[in-house]
């Protein structure tokens, strides 16, 4: 029986680049400081639960783009984790913001529009991006944003 090699090059299935994306961003944290943690299962939201460098314990939920969404991880305390989905892989840069700050951040400048309150009334997602826009980019950085290389970073 002749066996196929899966073409890797281009991972195309969600679970590839999520265990991609797992692996980039783990590599990351650990080199900030960071521990990481996997739960046995994704309940919750909780895809990972990471130890900050002083201590605190962060339930986090890891997406491939921004994205918001009230009634999964809305007055919960969990922690969004996502690159920048036009950057490099690997190098790009990583956001790691509590749901609720940045969930606010978006309401405040789409909250009326019209996708906003039928997504929310509907119990979607109530706002995703497929890139940062300058507002977005200027508002998460330098703040939220993770530091990639050893230069930027204690230890």
């Amino acid at each position: 029986m002749r066996r196929m090699k899966p073409d890797l090059s281009k991972p195309t299935s969600t679970n590839l680049i999520e265990a991609a994306n797992r692996a980039e961003v783990t590599a990351i944290l650990i080199r900030a400081g960071y521990r990481v943690y996997r739960p046995e299962a994704d309940v919750s939201g909780e895809d990972l639960i990471i130890r900050t460098p002083e201590g605190e314990l962060r339930s986090v939920q890891m997406k491939a783009r921004p994205l918001v969404h009230w009634k999964l991880y809305g007055g919960k305390d969990i922690w969004m984790l996502f690159p920048d989905p036009a950057g490099d892989k690997p190098g790009r840069p990583w956001f790691f913001i509590k749901h609720d700050e940045l969930f606010n951040w978006y309401k405040k400048r789409h909250g009326t529009a019209p996708g906003w309150v039928e997504r929310h009334k509907a119990g979607k997602a109530e706002w995703f991006e497929k890139g940062l826009g300058k507002e977005l980019r200027d508002f998460l950085q330098p703040e939220f944003m993770l530091p990639t290389t050893a230069a930027s970073h204690k230890g």
